[in-house]
This record gives C-alpha cells, sequence and structure tokens, in this order.
C-alpha cells in the first residue's frame, strides 16, 4: 500500500510539475504578447478626427496671436500718439499744465438766467433766483422785430453774448 500510495505520489507530482512547465511558457507568451500590445498602442497612428481637431485648434492658436500681437502695436501706437499729444497740447497752451482738484464744498460764484416774476411755460412763477441777477428784465414784446434789432444797445449785447453760438 505504501509502494502504490509512493507511485501514485510521484505520478501526480510529475503531473503537477508539466502543468507548472506549461503554465510558466503560456505567462511567458502572454508576457511578450502583452509587451508587443503596448508598443504597437504606443506606436499606433492618429485618428482622422483627432488630426484634423489639432489642425483646426493650431490655426485658431496662431490667429489669436496675430491678434494678440496687433492688439499690442496698436495700444503702443495709442499710447504714443497720447503722449505727442499731450506734448503739443502743452506746447500750445502752458508748458506746465496745473492739475485741480474740484472740492464739491466749495461756493461757486454762477450767473443766473432767470428774470424776477417770470412766469415759465409750465406755469411756475419764479420770485426768487438763487443768486442776484444782474441782466435787464425782459418786457413784453412791443412789435414782433427782433430783440437782436432793439435799439437798446445793453439789450443787444446782453442778447448777443448770451444767444450766439
Amino acid at each position: 500500500m505504501t509502494a502504490d500510495h509512493l507511485r501514485e505520489k510521484n505520478i501526480m507530482r510529475a503531473d503537477f510539475n508539466k502543468t507548472n512547465e506549461l503554465l510558466k511558457e503560456i505567462n511567458a507568451a502572454l508576457q511578450v504578447s502583452l509587451e508587443e500590445m503596448e508598443e504597437k498602442y504606443l506606436m499606433r497612428e492618429s485618428k482622422p478626427e483627432d488630426v484634423q481637431m489639432i489642425t483646426e485648434l493650431r490655426a485658431m492658436l496662431t490667429e489669436r496671436d496675430h491678434v494678440i500681437k496687433k492688439l499690442i502695436e496698436d495700444n503702443k501706437f495709442y499710447q504714443l500718439e497720447l503722449v505727442n499729444r499731450e506734448t503739443n497740447f502743452n506746447k500750445i497752451f502752458n508748458s506746465s499744465p496745473t492739475v485741480g482738484v474740484i472740492n464739491p464744498l466749495t461756493k461757486v460764484s454762477v450767473r443766473c438766467m432767470c428774470m424776477s416774476s417770470r412766469t415759465i411755460t409750465a406755469g411756475v412763477s419764479i420770485t426768487h433766483c438763487c443768486v442776484p441777477c444782474n441782466f435787464p428784465q425782459r418786457r413784453p414784446p412791443q412789435s414782433e422785430a427782433s430783440p437782436v434789432a432793439s435799439p437798446d444797445p445793453q439789450r443787444q449785447e446782453w442778447f448777443a453774448r448770451y444767444f450766439t453760438f
């Protein structure tokens, strides 16, 4: 019985070794096949859609580069033009411009164009002015003649000063 057991054990060991060797050969063949497939995958050709998309994107990129270069050149041109105009303006008007700050709290004298007790078209009567007026009071027209043709020289000066453009 022990001899039968040893014989069966040796047969089983031999079958196991043969199967193990066969599996090693299959594994090695699969490993070589895997490496070939990976190399083929890495060296594959691009799809036509991908090549077309890449070409379109490169064209858009070069177009945008041209636009950006043009904008930079235009910006430089306008900056130089601004400096040139400012220089010319300063030469003509004043060599050293005085830059002021507007202070909204300071009082400013304003000439008032309204007339005392004159009725505005909307029917509102102005009874006083915010600033005293030094203009002659407007009288109702005596004739259809033009106010400029009036014999009053002060009226002619006033009309010419405020209604000529």
